[in-house]
């Protein structure tokens, strides 16, 4: 039967096809028309590659662009929320040391009213000081997200400079090769 897949190489029946009009173009042609054929084809396909390199190079600086504007507005809004931090954590720690300076007086005194006078007021700080670790923790949450994002996004940026890396070096190379500079 005609054309049946060439039992050592597998050929498909497509491939063969394809291989021996290949051959025939090569013996019609001669070796220096077979030759500038055979470049104008490398050229054309050095092109289409460079253009999808040079698409692909615009992509990725795209990409880094909105990445780069994502890290001014966290950056900004990580300012904002330690901005707004430092008076609590500030306040939190002025609690803490009046907080502890009750407990001592407590310790001291020794009458009972004067005793109870002193709890109640060391009850009042505590209070505020809770208050202010919940102010604290809801700030902390945020600026933890903030960072989280932040963190998230560098890594992309750097895959991203990995790629453009990579594909400048191909661009380079093509380039190179074609004569273009």
């Amino acid at each position: 039967m005609g054309m049946e897949p060439n039992k050592d190489t597998k050929e498909t029946p497509e491939q063969l096809f394809e291989r021996k009009r290949e051959e025939a173009r090569q013996a019609m042609e001669g070796p220096e028309r077979t030759e500038r054929r055979e470049q104008s084809e490398r050229e054309k396909q050095n092109s289409s590659e460079r253009g999808l390199l040079e698409e692909k190079l615009t992509n990725l600086r795209t990409q880094k662009e909105k990445l780069e504007l994502d890290w001014i507005a966290l950056d900004d809004e990580r300012q904002i929320i330690r901005e707004a931090l430092t008076p609590i954590l500030e306040q939190e720690k002025v609690t803490e040391a009046e907080e502890a300076r009750l407990e001592l007086e407590e310790i001291k005194t020794v009458a009972p009213e004067a005793k109870q006078g002193i709890e109640k007021e060391r009850w009042a700080t505590q209070d505020k000081r809770r208050e202010s670790e919940q102010k604290k923790w809801g700030f902390q949450d945020k600026l933890f997200k903030v960072e989280q994002a932040i963190d998230n996004n560098t890594q992309k940026y750097r895959l991203l400079l990995d790629e453009e890396e990579v594909a400048q070096t191909k661009l380079n190379a093509l380039k190179a090769l074609g004569g273009d500079a």
